[in-house]
């Protein structure tokens, strides 16, 4: 699939956030992983399947996840039908309920979802995906931190919080409580920000090998949002 040079950002149906009409960095990586393997992939949080959907063109067999079911059926509807018999859709959410078949994939993507997920759910989902990636299997992540313009208010608290052992030092209930940002009202409630120590300690902890982790700025991330350069975090790793 080709993906538009311009980015546009689409709110999801539900409320967990927005889906980009082109390929993040990070995402990119995934398909590039796909190209070479052309193996069984799993897209958690699928949305409105721009990876998904470079998944199959490249030609990989595709599951598509999301808590959604019109984003799922939407999915379908922009595959071409020559590829539909290599796309499975799959309705839940990760990971409590995705159940996930061992040894199943060789590749995970999961493009910003990790940061709607509390510390138990990620240690919980990082074993998960520890048993459904095939050995050498690898991991494509990308989760929101806290150095966005949106959060900066709580740049200095989250750092104190790290700086004194905090294991989910990120965890915030209540997102309002830290940001009056107006694109607020397209997230849930709670939010757990992350960072290249905290999101690879949990995939270590887990079995993986951390190829790579790093903090940069998604292309595609709206201006309103820039801080300096730290608003996303990456994540490379491989099932040993």
């Amino acid at each position: 699939m080709k993906a538009s040079s311009r980015h546009r950002r689409i709110p999801t149906h539900n409320s967990m956030g927005w889906s980009s009409n082109t390929l993040n960095e990070l995402s990119e990586l995934f398909i590039h992983d796909c190209n070479e393997r052309k193996g069984r992939v799993l897209d958690i949080g699928a949305a409105l399947g721009i990876a998904s959907l470079a998944a199959l063109e490249a030609g990989a067999q595709v599951v598509a996840n999301d808590t959604d079911a019109d984003h799922l059926r939407q999915i379908e509807a922009q595959t071409r039908p020559e590829l539909l018999e290599r796309l499975e859709i799959r309705q839940g959410r990760f990971p409590r309920q995705l159940p996930l078949e061992e040894a199943g994939f060789d590749t995970v993507h999961a493009s910003n979802i990790f940061h709607f997920l509390t510390g138990r759910q990620l240690e919980v989902g990082a074993q998960s995906l520890q048993h459904a990636l095939k050995p050498g299997g690898k991991l494509f992540a990308i989760a929101a931190t806290p150095y966005m313009s949106t959060f900066q208010d709580f740049i200095g608290p989250y750092e104190v919080r790290k700086a004194a052992g905090e294991l989910w030092p990120g965890w915030v209930e209540n997102i309002r409580s830290i940001s009056k940002h107006r694109l607020l009202s397209r997230l849930p409630k709670s939010i757990h920000l992350l960072d290249d120590t905290v999101l690879p300690r949990v995939f270590s902890a887990a079995g993986f090998e951390v190829e790579r982790c790093w903090l940069f700025r998604r292309r595609d991330l709206p201006k309103s949002l820039h801080l300096d350069g730290r608003e996303s975090v990456g994540l490379i790793a491989r099932r040993i």
